[in-house]
């Protein structure tokens, strides 16, 4: 039970997470959540990071159900698991770096996003 309440907490943060890095490739300025806050509209390179961003929060969330065993897709346990342990240790490294942000609005709003879906990841990883 613990697992799939993990799963789906880690998942409901990469959607709204992945809504975030929308808004920012779309130009509105909420470039202070992101990327140590040095724009308030991201550059253009910036925005497709955004976009790339979203494709890896697409992918966690996909492996995170997977690996909890709530949906099948890619069918290939060893690739889910290793997946689910990258996006747990870069999350972990993510925390990290957003609560050394210059950026106030990074620290108290992605470092915990990225504290919990840390948490939850490692849980999947590990529990599932």
């Amino acid at each position: 039970m613990i697992v799939l309440i993990a799963a789906l907490i880690a998942v409901v943060v990469f959607a709204v997470v992945s809504v975030i890095q929308l808004l920012l490739a779309l130009g509105l300025a909420l470039g202070k959540l992101a990327f140590g806050g040095k724009y308030e509209r991201l550059p253009t390179n910036m925005r497709i990071m955004s976009i790339v961003a979203i494709g890896i929060f697409v992918l966690a969330s996909l492996s995170v159900l997977e690996r909890a065993g709530i949906i099948i897709i890619f069918n290939n346990p060893i690739f889910v698991l290793v997946i689910v342990w990258v996006i747990a240790v870069y999350l972990a490294f993510n925390t990290f770096l957003n609560a050394m942000s210059k950026s106030k609005k990074e620290k108290l709003i992605m470092t915990p996003l990225s504290l919990i879906s840390a948490i939850c990841c490692f849980i999947v990883a590990i529990m599932a």
